[in-house]
């Protein structure tokens, strides 16, 4: 469906600016507080002097106006691994490397006291999730190639490992914390006699485990799955799901488990979305939709190649929407190797992630699906996987954005129908007489209400008119935007490409 004749307008309102150090190694990182506010957190190490590592954290209310600031020096000895931030608190795990020590800081988030709790959990643990329930970290990685979750008590200082989890072939999908009923939920993949099995293994707080429940299905592997509670007995299941065991997703899944005992999962595939394929030029578009129509006529299967990156599900008061972009691994080709002077040998290596499309999903609080749409990604490549695309819900539209170059990149939808196409704009200085000199790759965060932040390390000069070479001053900045709907209806001007209006200087 055509887009309605309509535009919309994303409005720098506020920016900060915090010079950067020559003499200092710094790292900066911005985390969403909601409408309470945005947290800076700044990693500062001198290369002469204190070996320590200053850590400076900020909060700012909404309109970035200092709250507090509070400062750690971390001992040298001991290196980040993953943070986790719940309502009240952020967390941050660090582990002294060869050992079994590990320091877990916790930030109160409203008046910004420090506490940190020493552990002994296990050497040479590979971490991938980190998690807190309660006045307990959840740990969860592999040791010795196999699947662990350790749980360490900030109140005792007591660690123990969640048990049923330590075998082979096993790779955790998720822990899942639900802090209303206390409950730990370990989502597991394994692959046994040639069977893909995905299980849901649940602990009480103490770390009881109190049941497990399997799903699998004949023909579709469930790839991922994020828990929908309803009541401790009663919930949804929402993922993607493959073909024959393979990472490459075949569509989307959702199921209802109600006491213990999973219903047939309703499976989603590609082709019954109705936008998944607008990213594509509309002949290529035509062209893959003939051939999967042709092959569903003779009762052939389809199948895809789709590698995807689900977002955390975002719960609405009678809506549950999902987001995941679409990747695949970009490779380059290097230089060849000379054997004996005779053949060449070209080496591929791994240059990071190429993101195609982002889509998003509907269903209802029964767990139907409603609808999808999607936005398309241009030439956008990250060295990390990460998430590149933010959603918000204004009034009865979503606003999908991400960053690239320097600039973001908005949608406008109001569920299956886009209203306002793809719009660009630049990520500006803080004065009109500034100009931007070089801009990192900026990042983007969904705040709160029609609010985002960017975020990022630029080189500004103080003329307009600067020459190359002009004096200039390196900041991390910090851009609050607004995205006004209310021109949504109106004429669309001709510029498809401009800065956001009305900055404040």
């Amino acid at each position: 469906m055509l887009p309605l004749s309509a535009w919309a307008q994303l409005e720098q309102t506020t920016r900060i600016e915090i010079p950067t150090h020559d003499l200092t190694n710094e790292q900066f990182d911005m985390f969403s507080l909601g409408d309470r506010g945005a947290l800076m957190v700044i990693r500062r190490s001198e290369y002469l002097g204190n070996r320590n590592e200053k850590w400076i954290f900020t909060k700012y209310d909404t309109e970035l106006k200092v709250v507090w600031t509070e400062e750690y020096s971390m001992d040298f000895r001991y290196i980040p691994v993953m943070s986790y931030q719940n309502a009240n608190y952020a967390y941050w795990l660090f582990a002294e490397p060869d050992t079994d020590h590990f320091l877990f800081l916790q930030l109160d988030l409203e008046q910004g006291h420090i506490d940190t709790h020493r552990g002994t959990l296990l050497a040479n643990v590979n971490v991938n999730q980190f998690k807190v329930i309660g006045s307990k970290a959840l740990v969860a990685g592999y040791y010795r190639s196999r699947p662990v979750v350790i749980v360490h008590s900030f109140f005792d200082h007591t660690t123990r490992v969640l048990p049923g989890l330590f075998e082979r072939n096993m790779e955790i999908n998720n822990v899942d914390v639900n802090e209303v009923d206390g409950l730990i939920n370990v989502i597991t993949y394994a692959v046994k006699k040639r069977e893909c099995v995905f299980a849901i293994k649940t602990y009480n707080y103490e770390g009881k485990l109190l049941k497990t429940t399997t799903l699998k299905d004949p023909d579709n592997s469930l790839i991922s799955g994020q828990i929908v509670p309803l009541n401790p007995e009663d919930s949804y299941l929402i993922g993607n799901y493959s073909v024959g065991c393979t990472p490459f997703s075949q569509g989307l899944y959702v199921t209802h488990i109600e006491d213990n005992v999973p219903e047939e999962p309703n499976f989603i595939e590609f082709s019954e979305l109705q936008n998944f394929f607008n990213f594509m030029k509309p002949k290529r578009r035509q062209r893959v939709l003939d051939r999967i129509g042709k092959r569903k006529s003779m009762g052939k299967e389809n199948k895809f190649r789709y590698r995807l990156l689900v977002h955390n599900l975002i719960q609405m008061e009678d809506e549950i929407v999902l987001v995941a972009e679409v990747y695949y691994p970009n490779y380059k080709t290097n230089s060849p190797a000379m054997f004996n002077g005779l053949s060449r040998q070209y080496m591929r290596s791994m240059d990071g992630f190429r993101y195609t499309h982002a889509i998003v999903c509907g269903f209802d609080r029964d767990g139907n699906f409603l609808w999808d749409n999607c936005i398309t990604i241009k030439d956008l490549t990250s060295f990390e996987l990460q998430e590149m695309v933010q959603l918000t819900p204004i009034d009865d539209y979503f606003l999908l954005a991400y960053p690239q170059d320097g600039n973001i990149h908005t949608e406008v939808i109001r569920r299956e129908k886009v209203v306002v196409e793809n719009e660009k704009y630049e990520i500006e200085a803080k004065s009109e007489s500034e100009k931007v000199m070089y801009n990192e790759n900026a990042t983007l965060t969904a705040w709160y209400d029609k609010y985002f932040l960017a975020y990022g390390i630029q080189r500004v000069s103080t003329s307009k008119n600067a020459p190359v070479g002009a004096p200039q001053r390196e900041v991390f900045y910090v851009n609050k935007f607004t995205y006004n709907t209310e021109d949504i209806g109106k004429p669309k001007p001709q510029a498809s490409t401009r800065k956001a209006s009305g900055s404040k200087r």
